[in-house]
């Protein structure tokens, strides 16, 4: 009996150490890119908003900006794990309602930004004015859905650079 109690505890510490942490993402990708970071956020955002594959639906892309900073933040919110999200309008649900509309810019005062305004991030784009022609882009998150978001954002800053 005391060793199964003891594995018992066991397992449970290395299920709660194995939790995955919302408010600590890892930092995936650091650069300086040529734009403007208001048109490069409104760029990402549109594309991302617009990708039709399945796993992308799930994501509710936010477009903040705080221009008093110079700084504009895209959010990719996971919505199965929103509190706010029923079933009539989850991209989990295939009778849903989905929404196909471009992501609106939420244009915030410096002192509504925080880190920890959103609990279940799939990866934060932070696009900060470095200089009249140059950014610095930061993105943190998750992996995969982040990879494609940096993918994206590169071919903005690209498209951006050819007008």
């Amino acid at each position: 009996m005391r060793k199964l109690s003891v594995l018992f505890i066991v397992s449970l510490l290395s299920a709660c150490v194995n939790l995955p942490d919302f408010h600590n993402k890892q930092q995936l990708f650091e650069e300086k890119l040529n734009g403007e970071h208001i048109a490069l956020a409104d760029c990402t955002a549109k594309k991302l908003q617009s990708d039709g594959r399945s796993f992308m639906r799930f994501l509710q892309i936010r477009n903040r900006q705080y221009p008093d900073l110079g700084i504009s933040e895209i959010h990719a919110l996971d919505t199965r794990y929103l509190r706010s999200a029923y079933a009539a309008y989850a991209p989990s649900n295939p009778d849903g309602i989905l929404f196909y509309g471009e992501p609106g810019v939420e244009v915030l005062p410096s002192s509504q930004r925080s880190d920890y305004d959103e609990a279940i991030h799939a990866f934060v784009l932070t696009l900060q004015k470095h200089d009249e022609k140059t950014i610095a882009a930061t993105l943190k998150g998750n992996s995969y859905t982040g990879r494609i978001a940096w993918e994206i954002l590169q071919r903005c800053a690209t498209q951006q650079l050819a007008q």
